[in-house]
């Protein structure tokens, strides 16, 4: 029994020990009477490496973008609402009922401050041939939406400041509609009506107005209140009320400020410069043993910038086709298609950051899967406006390589 707890203990300390030392692709045997184990590291070359763009998914920002700021241009806000209402569980299709008259509609939308600097106006647009559905959170964007099948303008809109209590305020967006757009989300015609509004500013603006997104941490989400009348009879009304329904999707359609040379030249990753990066490490003709266990497979990148970063996360996958590295390019559409079943996040330590493609790297050494290159892209929680860089191949004391170490039992 004692001879089992020191040959484990023997295991783990030379596992430590493989990461602080410099040797590659050397056996280190570990042996005793019962466990008999050894452990190999091996490191693969990073041959190719390229940043290239392709237009801003924005679809997962916390706010909603409108204006200008610092380059990049926010042309308008899409937004879908739910069929269900928050407030009392009852669908849209509930006011389809002659014993109820609808008053009027009312779309709102948090703004980020509690105070008014400039008073501007927006407008409203709806889809009335749009089908049940307008657009696509993480596909849709500048180029490929076509915004001329919005309807004319039903609302215009400006901020007011709302009093939640003695010491607090919020402001908020809103616009009134008439009751006949009711009619459009209530046609029996339509199964799944999209329930979707377009929202801009009525004239172009030189600041910027942040709003809450659905995906705002104890954010306000953006929200369609019905006002109806329900009659008891032809004459006698029942009840005043209304009920809420509550965004379930949105989305801001912007174009990226100009990219540098830096961004070009550097392994990058931006949400609204549209930016990310590929990889290709060199795997070919390594076969992982039978029975190996891989324990890490980790892809080391050294950050291009030295001073100091807030929480910043990269995601990563494996592409599923090969990659062109020549030069940088600009897509109208992301080229590279990940597969989700290998995601990975990792947040950069020390201007550093080790992405561990483990499973990957498991079933590329057992020849149950294709090694086509990784991606690199932001994490959707980071800030959208901030550019990452690292290092590809330009530079000889930074290139990037993978480090794999694996259990031979």
């Amino acid at each position: 029994m004692k001879n089992n707890i020191l040959n484990t203990a023997l295991g783990m300390c030379l596992i430590g020990m493989i990461f602080l030392s410099a040797c590659e692709e050397a056996a280190i045997p570990v042996s005793g009477n019962d466990t008999p184990i050894k452990l190999d590291t091996i490191s693969f070359p990073v041959v190719n490496a390229i940043a290239y763009q392709s237009p801003p998914e924005m679809g997962k920002t916390s706010y909603l973008y409108f204006g200008k700021e610092d380059g990049y241009v926010f042309h308008y806000s899409l937004l879908q609402f739910d069929s269900i209402s928050v407030t009392a569980n009852t669908p849209f299709s509930s006011f389809n009922d002659s014993l109820i008259i609808v008053d009027s509609l009312s779309l709102s939308l948090r703004f980020d401050n509690d105070s008014i600097a400039n008073d501007e106006r927006f407008i409203l647009r709806y889809f009335p041939d749009g089908g049940d559905s307008v657009f696509n959170e993480l596909e849709s964007n500048y180029l490929n939406f076509d915004r001329s099948i919005a309807s004319e303008v039903i609302s215009t809109g400006r901020m007011v400041v709302d009093s939640v209590d003695t010491n607090k305020t919020e402001v908020n967006l809103r616009f009134l509609m008439d009751p006949e757009i009711i009619n459009a989300f209530m046609d029996t015609s339509v199964l799944a009506y999209n329930r979707s509004f377009l929202v801009e500013l009525e004239d172009e603006s030189s600041e910027s107005f942040y709003f809450h997104s659905i995906e705002l941490i104890e954010g306000t989400k953006p929200e369609l209140t019905v006002f109806f009348r329900q009659f008891a009879s032809d004459t006698v009304v029942l009840d005043t009320s209304s009920r809420n329904y509550q965004a379930v999707a949105d989305l801001s359609m912007i174009t990226s400020k100009p990219i540098t040379h830096e961004d070009s030249t550097t392994l990058s990753v931006s949400i609204a410069k549209g930016l990310k990066s590929i990889v290709y490490v060199d795997m070919d003709g390594w076969e992982l043993p039978p029975k190996a266990i891989v324990s890490s497979a980790e892809i080391l990148f050294n950050r291009v910038e030295a001073d100091t970063i807030e929480t910043y996360k990269v995601i990563s996958h494996p592409i599923i086709s090969e990659g062109e590295y020549g030069q940088f390019s600009t897509f109208t559409n992301d080229p590279y298609d990940e597969d989700l079943n290998y995601f990975t996040t990792t947040e950069i330590i020390d201007n550093v950051i080790t992405i561990n493609h483990r499973q990957a790297a498991t079933d590329i050494g057992h020849k149950n899967y294709t090694n086509f290159g990784f991606k690199l892209q932001s994490s959707f929680n980071n800030d959208p406006f901030q550019t990452v860089r690292f290092f590809g191949l330009n530079n000889s004391d930074y290139i990037p390589f993978m480090r794999v170490i694996y259990v031979i039992p």
